[in-house]
Formats: C-alpha cells, structure tokens, sequence
C-alpha cells in the first residue's frame, strides 16, 4: 500500500506542471521562461520579499545586471518555476514578468510545508466523499486546520471530482487533497464537514522560511559554457580541416606537374 501510495503521489506531482499550463490563460512574457523552460523546475509556492538590504530585485533573466522591479521587503509574490543559473536559484514570477534570486526570499506555509511536518500521515482515500456528492459543493482551504479558507465551490460536479490523498486530523474530520479542481490547485477539502467555515484552526501557518530545494535543477549557465566549449571546439576542428585543405591544394599546385610537361623537360635535358 506504501508502494503504491509513493507512485500516485509521484506521478501527481509530475502531472502538476501539465495542469499549470493547461489552465494558463496569458502565457508568460519572457523571452528566457521559453528559451530554457524544459530546463526549469515547477514550483507553483509564495515566496516573501527578505534581501539584505531590505530590497530583492526583479530581473529580465537570471544574472542580468538590470531591474525591471524591485520588490520591497514584506512583499509576497507567485513563483512559477525556479532553475539554477551560475550555482544561484531563481524564481520565475508572472506577476512581475521576471526572475527574483530565491536565496533573498523566503517561501510561505502552504500545502508542501504542511506535507513535509505530516510525513507518512496520508493514505490513499477509498471512500465516496457522500457529503461532498449530496451537497454538491465544498470549501477550499489551502491545508488541513488552516486558519482561513481560500474560496467555495458550488455545483460540483463529481464525476471530475478527484482526491489524490486523504488525511485524519487530531478531531476525526477527515481531508481530501486535490490537485486541480475548476481552476484551483493543490487544495484541500474537509470530507466530514466539507461546508463548515468555522472548522477548528489547528494548524495555523508558521513562519516564513528558508525555501529548501525540493527537486534536482540542472545549471544553465555551466550547461551554456559547455555547449559553447564544444561549438568552439568544433568550429576550430573544422577550420583545422579547412586551411589543411587549402594548403594541400597549394602544394599540389606549386609541386605537382602534368604527364606531358615532364616528358618536355626530359627532351629539353
């Protein structure tokens, strides 16, 4: 059951990037997203603006010496995608259309922090969420025992209804992870009590944190050295090639003589 558990969890977490794009309705503005987005990681976390000197900048690409904003200390901001550039993460925000240097930002609590104090506490659900289906409609809320809820869905229509995971809280109400639902993403729903807004705040959020990577990120900046070391290499293989061409044709030409011109020296000895 663990095995399995482990492999639906797996394959949800590689689908998630999939369901990011399917709902998109304004593709990002940035020339690098595209460029090198097979080379980015899904995200989809808030992050809180936390530099040093009280500023984090907003950049069109990451390394890049100008600002197309500059996000002020306390501000929360939407981070996509993240990649690895010259051994520095970055953070694509669409709100901004740029890149922000993740190691000055710090992530809120949300439905990955609440997973990763939880760890072994979620089982795959096998029941019919009945509530759910009689009163066709739910309240989202961003993890279980969250202080405030995030939105309600009305008529629902379960035959698209789809828990990934369950989980018990400490009071036997039980909760349903949801991937994607109408537009919302990574959510859960309280199955026992699924419209109830003043359910017990259990969980309240914690404090921002030091974002801690989730994922393995290739770098873009050494993968661009290489690339560019080989196309050199290449370049100057086939130069190589080329002058030792052009000489050979020289030197034929300037030493090699045709078949009657020496039969003419010979007659002229």
């Amino acid at each position: 059951m663990k095995r399995i558990l482990v492999v639906a969890i797996s394959c949800l977490l590689f689908a998630m990037p999939l369901l990011a794009y399917a709902d998109a309705l304004v593709e990002p503005q940035n020339d690098f997203y595209w460029r090198y987005w097979n080379q980015t990681v899904y995200l989809g976390r808030s992050f809180v603006a936390n530099g040093e000197n009280g500023t984090v900048p907003v950049r069109e690409e990451p390394g890049a010496s100008g600002t197309t904003a500059m996000l002020q200390k306390s501000d929360v901001t939407y981070v996509e995608r993240s990649c690895l550039y010259d051994r520095e993460f970055w953070g694509y925000t669409d709100e901004y259309s740029g890149w922000v240097p993740l190691g000055q930002m710090l992530v809120l609590y949300d439905y990955v922090a609440f997973a990763e104090e939880h760890p072994g506490e979620f089982y795959l659900y096998d029941g019919d969420f009945a509530e759910i289906k009689n009163g066709k409609a739910a309240i989202a809320w961003p993890w279980p025992g969250a202080e405030d809820s995030l939105w309600t869905y009305e008529d629902l229509d379960t035959e698209y209804f789809f828990i990934s995971y369950a989980y018990m809280d400490d009071n036997g109400n039980e909760w349903g992870f949801i991937t994607y639902l109408y537009g919302g993403r990574n959510i859960w729903v309280c199955l026992s009590d699924p419209l109830n807004p003043d359910l017990p705040a259990l969980h309240p959020a914690l404090e921002p944190s030091v974002w801690v990577l989730e994922t393995a990120h290739i770098d873009i900046y050494r993968d661009l050295g290489t690339r560019a070391k080989m196309q050199t290499t290449f370049i100057i293989s086939i130069t190589s090639v080329l002058v030792l061409i052009a000489g050979t044709a020289v030197l034929i030409k300037v030493l090699w003589k045709p078949k009657e011109l020496l039969q003419e020296d010979n007659s002229n000895d």
